[in-house]
């Protein structure tokens, strides 16, 4: 159907997408000269050339450069003739003449110009007259241009996620329609529709009618549909390790329903990626990446320069590129339609479809790119874009007949629809020994946006972390986890770190809907996860007993806290199999606090609380401004309420640089003199000061605040018996406001010459040192755990809620996206000091405007000796893996599921398969080094082990020890079935489990 709207496009996307580059100014891609030249009389004769920056077909068939002639005299008359003489190569064109020859255009020799500039004689003969030049023929290549045809998956930008959904569900179909269509069209003009991401897909065969089915599975086979690995546009910096690997499922189904492989993966919109992506693509069977991102400031860094991209394990890697932005397509066309056309699910069209294809097409555009390249000298003869007139819109239908036309008018550019594992192939095919390895993190930009909802955010990184305990737990039960159940909570994980936050114009009343659709991912995926969690309850204990289940894959022990109304028979808890007594607290919220014995990984043990006080003794002391034990000594200022001091009590170390101190409250409010900027951060009021909790498990001082940005601030810190490390609790009532803010939590260490070392997803990054080029250095975000560490002594930080931190000085001051070139730092220098940023509402659209209510945002500080990964990886994992207190008569797990002789090594997730024959087993390197590791089996060895990619397919049979590479990462398959010869004590090499301190 034909489609035509003179409605002018809203802005599209404000924070970037207005920022598009301008074709206004188009770079000289030719020369133009004149020379006068007397003829017979005294008349002057002017003659005029161009050398266009494209080549047409030569009569030979060759592609030849076009020169444009504008010649101006009194009278030409016979027949005229042009010779070109170049590279010693004379060729003659005669033509008929007239009263005025106006333009002509002509051919160039087959390969002038094409790899350098060169050199040409041009003379024109008529009627006896002769005029001749010299010209310069600039060097322009044979440039073959791939057009990735989409339309931006961008979930509840453009209206509601369900219509969303519609739109790209219809264009699977009308793409088919309009391959099927041009299937006999030449090479290079047929059409084929990527999906971008399998979230489309996967909903598009759960609603497909049968023949829709077989369609598609058809056009797929054929190369009509194209599908790239990922889920959707996320934001996979901020991803678990687990959810990574959950980020390509949908792409492992459907390649089994298709047949058809898929190696490439999509990223549109957002700049930048996680380093862990790259094992976890290559686990999953992706080799290619291109990354379509939207404007940013840093972006022409790597922008059509192609690299092998190696993961921290230094063997993986991912052939990545970096293509033109995304938002070309509605520069160049979208925008002289409108939204009601383009981004509107209606029966009456489906697509757009004119009497001109070649209409608003990309000849300025690609003339004006490709001449840039050829400044830059770029190596690469290949410019890859992608057609999408705007944020999940219909199909312009009149692209490949665009292509098609391009293609016969022109030679070079040359034109090629295609999809990224096609463009990806070409880039190997011919210069696969020329793209250079790089190796680190290309850290986010947009992940500041997350603080614009940070009360969800918690949720979300609280249901990520129990859904692999739940997976756990299922297994150690030998029990099929309730797989619809845990599908259903990681789908609602991953919607929840797709990009898109809420509608493209926040302040209409639609805003408010689809924010608390996207609100709702998050709060789902916490209660399906705590649901799951909940499974093994027994129902029928109405008393304190408890199986406290450690789904760590080494020993440990901790604190549980029971509910009040489950530890009402009295304060004393008692470990069932020896009959003693444990320490315990009855806290001030009438919950109660004990101390569990060393539970073995992956075991659990057996608890009940009877009638009785505690009998319970420590070195606990606790002031209103001050805290100790048997390891550290704490100071509160009683004046701001932030931490001035930590002194190791054996050393005498102060580990406080006291002027931000640690846990101080810095609110950054929004100014606009004409640069969006931030003001003068702003610290909390006067602190009241007061011990909340006095026992013998625990101490803890509770510091009451004024705070701009709040109602009021609370901080609870925490000290416990016998333990070297800090829990923080801080709580605010938000006020709301559309005024640009933020709050920051600073930590300052007094370390000198320390080191920092980041938890990331697969990953551990050390700042600056592991960080691309063009990588995000004013904030990052960590997974679990940051540590900060000299030759002596260090410590390990955790945020709990909250994933976004930044380094050394409060650097989120960058508002509405990604702008601002001047302010993006270009290096980190190594700094003791970090800030938790967990809130703010810097972007004009795609996020919420405004926050506000109770919020909580947790830390925890480890005060430790050196760096060891092993120490902080466990630290970190624990704060958000605590011990579960499950209610059961009897006792979960007696021992170990299995054990893990290397301490470096740890299990990162364990499923029992779902036709219950064996489990999934996934584990995890946390060191710099290659590590090897046995696995001991306290309950028999199983009968077959395989290695396995990451979803369980066996490739082989693993040895008794596992070999890993740095960081790296190995899955396995584990029968059920047991040997039955088992193991000697003699034969298990023991967990050398290491102290924390």
């Amino acid at each position: 159907m034909v489609v035509y709207s003179n409605s002018k496009f809203p802005s599209f996307k404000k924070h970037q997408k207005g920022h598009l580059l301008s074709l206004v100014v188009l770079i000289a891609v030719f020369c133009f000269k004149c020379i006068t030249v007397s003829a017979t009389a005294a008349h002057p004769v002017l003659l005029a050339y161009k050398v266009e920056p494209f080549y047409k077909y030569r009569s030979d068939g060759k592609p030849g450069r076009v020169v444009t002639l504008t010649l101006k005299q009194t009278r030409f008359k016979g027949m005229d003739t042009v010779t070109i003489v170049c590279n010693s190569i004379t060729e003659t064109t005669v033509f008929k003449g007239t009263d005025s020859l106006g333009r002509l255009s002509l051919l160039l020799p087959a390969g002038v110009g094409v790899d350098r500039a060169a050199k040409a004689s041009i003379a024109v003969r008529s009627g006896g007259i002769k005029l001749s030049a010299d010209i310069r023929v600039p060097a322009a290549r044979h440039w073959t241009v791939f057009i990735y045809p989409h339309a931006h998956v961008d979930i509840g930008y453009t209206g509601l996620q369900e219509d969303v959904e519609k739109i790209h569900l219809r264009n699977i179909d009308v793409g088919i329609d309009l391959a099927k269509k041009t299937s006999n069209y030449p090479a290079g003009a047929r059409f084929i529709w990527n999906t971008e991401a399998t979230w489309v897909v996967k909903a598009y065969l759960s609603k497909a009618t049968a023949a829709q089915k077989q369609a598609f599975f058809e056009a797929v086979k054929k190369g009509w549909v194209q599908i790239d690995a990922g889920h959707s546009n996320m934001n996979t910096t901020t991803c678990s390790d687990e959810e990574l690997m959950r980020f390509f499922k949908n792409s492992n189904d459907i390649e089994k329903q298709t047949q058809v492989p898929i190696t490439s993966m999509v990223q549109m919109d957002v700049p930048g990626a996680a380093w862990g992506l790259v094992p976890a693509a290559v686990q999953n069977g992706v080799t290619g990446f291109i990354s379509f991102p939207n404007n940013y400031d840093l972006r022409k860094i790597w922008e059509h320069k192609p690299f092998y991209w190696k993961g921290p394990d230094g063997k993986s890697k991912l052939l990545f590129l970096q293509a033109y932005p995304y938002g070309i397509g509605y520069t160049i066309k979208g925008n002289k339609y409108g939204l009601a056309i383009l981004q509107t699910y209606a029966d009456r069209y489906d697509r757009v479809s004119t009497p001109r294809p070649m209409e608003h097409f990309v000849d300025a555009f690609l003339f004006r790119e490709t001449a840039r390249l050829e400044q830059e000298r770029s190596p690469y003869d290949y410019f890859v874009m992608t057609w999408s007139m705007a944020d999940n819109c219909v199909i312009d239908a009149d692209l490949p007949e665009a292509v098609k036309q391009w293609n016969e008018t022109y030679a070079y550019p040359r034109l090629v629809i295609a999809g990224a594992r096609e463009i990806l192939a070409a880039y190997e095919k011919k210069y696969g020994k020329i793209i250079p390895e790089y190796s680190g993190d290309f850290t986010e930009f947009w992940t500041n946006g997350l603080g614009s909802d940070a009360a969800h955010v918690g949720m979300g990184r609280h249901a990520k972390e129990n859904l692999v305990q739940a997976g756990t737990l299922a297994a150690l039960m030998e029990t099929v986890p309730e797989v619809k159940k845990a599908d259903s909570a990681w789908e609602n994980i991953l919607l929840s770190a797709e990009h898109t936050w809420g509608y493209q114009h926040p302040g209409a009343p639609l805003a408010k809907v689809i924010e608390k659709r996207k609100a709702s991912f998050f709060s789902d995926a916490e209660a399906q996860s705590v649901a799951l969690l909940h499974a093994f309850d027994d129902p029928s204990v109405t008393y304190g007993s408890f199986s406290v289940v450690n789904t760590l894959s080494w020993d440990r022990e901790g604190f549980v806290t029971l509910e009040k109304e489950k530890s009402s028979m009295g304060d004393k808890v008692i470990e069932v199999a020896t009959g003693k007594e444990v320490p315990s607290q009855r806290l001030s919220t009438g919950a109660l606090l004990f101390r569990s014995g060393r539970i073995p990984a992956l075991a659990s043990k057996l608890y009940r609380v009877v009638r009785g006080a505690s009998s319970a003794q420590s070195h606990l002391r606790g002031t209103p401004s001050t805290l100790s034990n048997e390891w550290i000594k704490v100071k509160i200022d009683t004046a701001t309420g932030n931490i001035i001091s930590v002194i190791d009590r054996e050393s005498g170390y102060d580990y406080v640089s006291p002027a931000v101190g640690l846990n101080s409250y810095h609110y950054l409010p929004g100014v606009y003199n004409g640069n969006d900027s931030v003001g003068r951060p702003v610290s909390s009021g006067a602190a009241v000061l007061s011990i909340k909790e006095n026992g013998p498990l625990m101490v803890s001082v509770l510091v009451q605040s004024q705070a701009p940005g709040t109602h009021g601030l609370t901080r609870e810190i925490s000290l416990y018996a016998g333990q070297p490390f800090l829990q923080i609790k801080n709580t605010f009532d938000k006020t709301g406001t559309r005024e640009k803010e933020g709050i920051h939590f600073g930590f300052a260490f007094h370390l000198p010459g320390s080191v920092s070392h980041v938890d990331a997803p697969w990953s551990v990054i050390v700042p600056e040192q592991n960080q691309l080029k063009g990588a995000n250095r004013n904030w990052m975000t960590f997974q679990r755990w940051v540590d900060i560490a000299d030759d002596n002594r260090g410590v390990t930080w955790t945020a709990i809620e909250s994933p976004l931190i930044e380094w050394g000085e409060l650097s989120g001051t960058i508002l509405d996206g990604a702008r601002q070139f001047s302010r993006w730092k270009k290096k980190l220098t190594p700094s003791q000091t970090l800030y938790s940023w967990p809130l703010n509402n810097h972007w004009d659209t795609n996020f919420p405007l405004e926050q506000s209510g109770k919020m909580q945002q947790q830390y925890a500080l480890l005060f430790h000796r050196e760096y060891r990964s092993v120490t902080a990886f466990r630290f970190g994992t624990e704060q958000h893996r605590p011990l579960l207190a499950i209610p059961a008569k009897e006792n979960l797990a007696d021992s170990s599921f299995v054990r893990i002789s290397n301490p470096q090594v740890a299990l990162s997730l364990l499923e029992k398969t779902t036709d219950k024959e064996g489990w999934l087993m996934r584990l995890r390197s946390f060191s710099s080094g290659t590590e090897k590791a046995q696995l001991i089996w306290p309950n028999g060895r199983p009968k077959t082990i395989y290695l396995c990619n990451a979803e369980g397919k066996m490739m082989q049979t693993a040895g008794p020890f596992l070999t890993f590479l740095p960081f790296g990462i190995q899955t396995l398959w584990i029968s059920s079935e047991k040997q039955s010869n088992k193991l000697s004590d003699k034969q298990q090499t023991p967990d050398r489990g290491e102290k924390k301190k």
